[in-house]
């Protein structure tokens, strides 16, 4: 976000011919069980469990478009986007009076909390302002920041994306840092502890876009021992296609799924990472499938990383065999 402020911050660079911008929030909540990892399975992020909302948004905002054509009598020329580009949507919204900024750095709407998603649509007609402030806050709460399992928070409104779950196992394309892989816990894609502590979103209800509901797509929760046995792209496109699952690509995913393997002691997984270290083009998925294996099973990831040693071509998979051999 800092590499283009004025892109960021004026809709007009971004889209010459915009006058206005509109902004809409889409609820995503469903209601689930208590999730019970029972020592097989990882966490979904709600946003995650039904269909890609990119995909799902996107359309609906082009049929809005089509409806603002009809009432101006004219043709609109109009970009729509969701989650695509780099707009400062939040702010937009706040001001719109879709919500407010809370500690946990989410927008936070009062009587429904912060299960939404938030899009835009920049088009060529004046449209008169909302300029609607919520004078509401956090006041003194501040449950999400000591609830934050990685500390991701260095005070209130300030968010340490490096440290954040949800940035480590869905936007980091590389290694997650050794002293944060405990802290990830039971997640496999994302994370909702702030929200889930959040009061605001005691006020939520259910979505009435079934297209997120859990029987849409993946639902809440991953088996570790299927996610680990995919064995190549193609698999992984195939089983994940229309969800947000892909966006971490398989290297990602199953990085992923083995620290969560090893946090949750599942050791059901044992076989298929030991396949993972032995035959996975990925260094990424070696590396982190060896870190696993030593948490589940020392004795054998020790005479996995010194064959590593000996064999592996990548340097970040011979560093992970070193630090288990104590070397």
């Amino acid at each position: 976000m800092t590499r283009r402020p004025e892109l960021h911050a004026q809709p007009r660079v971004l889209v010459p011919h915009a006058l206005s911008l509109i902004t809409l929030a889409v609820d995503y909540y469903t209601d689930a069980p208590v999730f019970d990892h029972q020592n097989r399975y990882g966490r979904v992020a709600r946003y995650a469990w039904g269909l890609d909302y990119h995909d799902v948004v996107k359309p609906k905002l082009q049929a809005l478009v089509g409806k603002i054509e009809h009432i101006a009598s004219r043709p609109i020329h109009a970009r729509c986007f969701v989650d695509a580009v780099p707009l400062l949507e939040r702010a937009a919204a706040a001001r719109a009076g879709i919500g407010f900024f809370g500690k946990n750095t989410n927008l936070l709407q009062p009587r429904s909390g912060s299960w939404f998603f938030l899009s835009e649509i920049l088009l060529d007609l004046e449209l008169p302002a909302d300029d609607h402030h919520i004078k509401i806050s956090c006041g003194s709460c501040h449950r999400c920041i000591d609830a934050c399992p990685t500390n991701a928070f260095a005070g209130p409104y300030r968010l340490d994306s490096r440290r954040c779950i949800s940035y480590l196992t869905i936007e980091n394309n590389g290694a997650i840092p050794r002293e944060l892989r405990m802290g990830l816990g039971d997640w496999i894609f994302g994370c909702d502890v702030c929200q889930d502590v959040c009061p605001f979103n005691r006020f939520s209800s259910e979505t009435e876009w079934p297209e997120f509901h859990p029987n849409a797509g993946v639902g809440p929760r991953l088996d570790l021992v299927g996610v680990l046995s995919i064995a190549t792209d193609g698999e992984f496109r195939a089983r994940f296609r229309g969800t947000a699952l892909t966006r971490p690509k398989r290297r990602g995913l199953l990085r992923n799924a083995a620290i969560v393997a090893a946090n949750i002691k599942a050791t059901a997984t044992v076989p298929s990472l030991v396949a993972r270290i032995g035959s996975d083009n990925e260094p990424l998925i070696r590396s982190h499938s060896l870190w696993a294996l030593a948490q589940l099973d020392p004795p054998r990831a020790g005479l996995m990383a010194e064959r590593a040693l000996k064999t592996d071509s990548d340097a970040s998979v011979r560093e992970e065999a070193e630090t288990i051999l104590g070397r």
